[in-house]
This record gives C-alpha cells, structure tokens and sequence, in this order.
C-alpha cells in the first residue's frame, strides 16, 4: 500500500482505539505511526526494505514494550504501527516470521489494483469525517501550536515517497499518472499533503502570535504622575 493509505488507515486505527481506552493521541502520531515500517527506506542499504520493520517477531515485541510504558497512548499507536501490517498484507504480503522465516502471507489483491485505490481513497474520506467530528478539522482550520508538528508526517510521507522513487529508478511523475488508480491515489496524496501543509502554516502562525502577545500586553499606558 501507498503512504497515503498507510496514514490514514493509522490514524483511523489509533483514533477509534484511543477512544476505547479514553485517550487522544495527537494527530500528527496517529498519521506517522502507520508510516513507521517503511522508515527502513532511510536505512538502505543497511536495511533491506519490506523485512525488518515489517516482521511480527520485530513489531510485537516493541509494541509491548510501549503499551507497558505508555499504557493507552502506547495501545493506541501500536494499533497504527500494525495497521502498516495489516494493509500491506491486503495488497501485497508481509514476511511476519523475518528473520526467522522468509514465509510471505497475504492476500496479494495488487498494487496498485482497484482494490488498493479503493482502500487508500476511502480511507482518506473517512479520516476528514473523523476528523471533522472529533475536532481534529482544527490543526488546519484555526491557528494552534500543536498543529506545526503535523511537519512530521508530511515530511515523512514527502521523503520516503522520493527515496524509494530514487532507489527502485522510476521515474515518480510519469508513474503518478501511468493508471487511472494511480492518478486517483496520486492526487490523494496531494491533497494530503496540502492539508498536512495547511496545518503546519496554522501552527507557526500561532507561535507568531503567542510570540507578539508578551510585547503587547507589556505595553500599557503611560503611568500618569
């Protein structure tokens, strides 16, 4: 699966958990708990990508050890962590017993394939629906400190798209609307990308503002003698 299926299936994932279990993760982990695995790319060619970072053996040990530590946050994000898993064994198939095993499961619907653009597309709805109804519609709509960490998935999914494009030699504007499906899931991306922006601007407006605030209210009336 694509990053932007990635992200938004996590953020899904890590939202309705964290509601289970009374918490609210921030945005902004909710979308890059889902990219996580693919962060391998950076590593190449220390770390071959799609083995590691994609293995059971790997991931449940370290998702233990965050629900120990963190409780319902670590619950939450490690849901998005395993979304990654799950997704990807949709559409293609995951080795979950690496190192030990090169074993490969999933259902291998294709990638891309109608199936994958229908998965990332309707994913992508339904997290502006979540969002607009659990108040996170207001990291873009309204200046807020917090809204200038959702940097974090924008740049990752911005960066790991142009390495693997650079490390698999294919040529990303051509591919990008190659297909039909592609073309769909290509402008999800943008418009992903262009919120994710959006929200990051929200946020440096208002550490601008929260900047200005302390000059202004230090500012008062002369003292009259």
């Amino acid at each position: 699966m694509f990053l932007l299926g990635h992200s938004c299936w996590s953020y899904l994932f890590c939202k309705l958990t964290g509601r289970q279990v009374r918490v609210n993760l921030p945005a902004y982990m909710a979308l890059v708990a889902g990219v996580l695995p693919d962060f391998d790319i950076y590593f190449k060619p220390f770390i071959q990508h799609h083995t590691y970072s994609h293995s059971l053996v790997v991931l449940l040990p370290i998702c233990a050890v965050l629900i120990v530590r963190f409780k319902g946050l670590g619950l939450a994000f490690s849901t998005g962590i395993l979304s990654h898993l799950v997704a990807d064994s949709f559409v293609g198939t995951i080795p979950p017993l690496y190192p030990l095993s090169d074993f490969q499961l999933g259902m291998s619907l294709g990638l891309p394939s109608p199936a994958d653009t229908a998965l990332e597309i309707g994913a992508f709805g339904l997290v502006l629906a979540l969002a607009s109804l659990n108040g996170d519609q207001k990291l873009v709509t309204k200046p807020h400190r917090e809204s200038v960490y959702l940097a974090i998935p924008m740049v990752s999914i911005v960066t790991l798209t142009l390495l693997f494009a650079g490390d698999n030699n294919i040529p990303l504007a051509a591919f990008a609307f190659s297909r039909k499906a592609l073309t769909l899931i290509t402008l999800g991306h943008a418009a992903l990308i262009g919120i994710l922006g959006l929200g990051v601007f929200q946020g440096i407006r208002a550490f601008i503002a929260d900047n200005r605030r302390p000059l202004k209210d230090s500012s008062g009336p002369p003292a009259q003698q």
